[in-house]
């Protein structure tokens, strides 16, 4: 396909943090000012901002209105408002909308601008665990705002029936990516000296009940009774502030006990990952989780809750155990299989995954099929 239609054009990323652009989508940015497009980092400040422009040459525009938490309708309002005048202000001629509020209020302006809109829902939040008003509201939001969408992905096909079921989205404008890409060359296998008494569990992630900590926890406490040996590992993010999260003082209890070994939250995860048997993510639902991607592309077998997102990571058997979600005892029967393994069983599954990673959640195999979408788009 020609890229000449991105020559001289500007692209809007739009996510709600710079971290996240640079963790997540370095790979995307290049190789759309590889097409010839000017990029606009779209993102609140934070400690990544400035290595978005020094590092990958992107213009960064810092959003001040978008607030992660909260539902107010005043400052969602703003935050649609401030996107419209950045939109005009820069001449944007395309924006890529990621995470839930850039998705929605980012649709929202670029409706209003004129401008081409390229969403991706990478995981679909609290509101759509349980029915309730706050999901009556969430796809009411997403119908509105999706609607004049050039395209809308979902990270995995869950999301998007779900989504096509509930008319929010229409389906001739409407596809599956899986995931944001995967550096294969930056998480790769390494040789660590393993043995059957050296078992190890991985959890990553933000330490929320909706991902599985509770159970992840509990399935260490039961597994500890008869694998004294085995070892648990913890690492992502404390939010005491959220209703959602577990609290400081509950964290210490397990580490106190034995249960686990808390590493807080860390910049690279990569040192975590290869040290582990096995990485673990008991979720309750996820767009396509980023860490299981991480622990596959390093050859480690995957243990996950049958639940969208996650099951797209696992064929059960093959590159790890997908086990019942909110079920610590599924868990821990999981988790049992990869202990109760060989080495050379285990390692077999990892390179199942390895092989997966490459051929399917690559970065290089989903950044092409962004500049595709993008040039359809522009040439429309």
């Amino acid at each position: 396909m020609n890229e000449s239609a991105l020559t001289g054009k500007t692209v809007a990323v739009v996510v709600n943090t710079s971290w996240n652009i640079y963790n997540f989508r370095s790979g995307l940015v290049r190789s759309i000012q590889q097409a010839g497009a000017r990029v606009l980092a779209v993102a609140p400040p934070d400690d990544y901002s400035q290595r978005l422009v020094s590092e990958l040459g992107a213009v960064f525009v810092p959003l001040r209105r978008l607030r992660r938490k909260g539902t107010n309708p005043a400052q969602d309002f703003a935050l649609t408002l401030e996107l419209m005048k950045l939109y005009r202000r820069h001449n944007v001629d395309v924006a890529l909308h990621y995470t839930i509020k850039p998705v929605i209020y980012g649709s929202l302006a670029a409706k209003m601008t004129r401008v081409a809109n390229i969403s991706t829902l990478t995981g679909l939040g609290y509101a759509f665990l349980q029915e309730g008003i706050v999901n009556r509201v969430a796809k009411k939001l997403y119908r509105q705002a999706l609607r004049s969408a050039y395209w809308t992905y979902f990270q995995n096909a869950d999301d998007r029936q779900l989504f096509l079921s509930s008319g929010m989205v229409d389906p001739e404008r409407s596809g599956v990516v899986p995931g944001s890409g995967i550096d294969t060359d930056r998480f790769k296998p390494t040789d660590p000296v393993e043995s059957n008494d050296s078992v190890s569990f991985l959890f990553i992630g933000r330490l929320l009940y909706d991902k599985g900590i509770i159970e992840f926890h509990d399935a260490a406490t039961s597994l500890r009774t008869r694998y004294p040996e085995v070892t648990f590992h913890v690492v992502g993010g404390l939010d005491d502030g959220n209703p959602s999260g577990v609290s400081s003082a509950v964290v210490k209890e397990w580490e106190s006990s034995g249960d686990i070994v808390y590493h807080g939250q860390v910049s690279d995860t990569r040192p975590y990952i290869a040290n582990s048997t096995a990485v673990v993510l008991p979720s309750y639902r996820e767009g396509l989780p980023r860490v299981m991607l991480e622990g596959m592309a390093m050859a480690k077998p995957l243990v996950a809750s049958d639940v969208p997102g996650c099951r797209d990571t696992i064929v059960d058997g093959i590159n790890g155990y997908l086990v019942e979600v909110q079920n610590a005892v599924s868990l821990a029967e999981g988790m049992e299989k990869l202990i109760l393994a060989s080495s050379e069983e285990r390692r077999q599954m990892g390179l199942a995954g390895r092989k997966m990673a490459e051929e399917t959640f690559a970065e290089p195999v989903i950044v092409r099929r962004y500049v595709d979408l993008l040039t359809q788009a522009l040439a429309s």
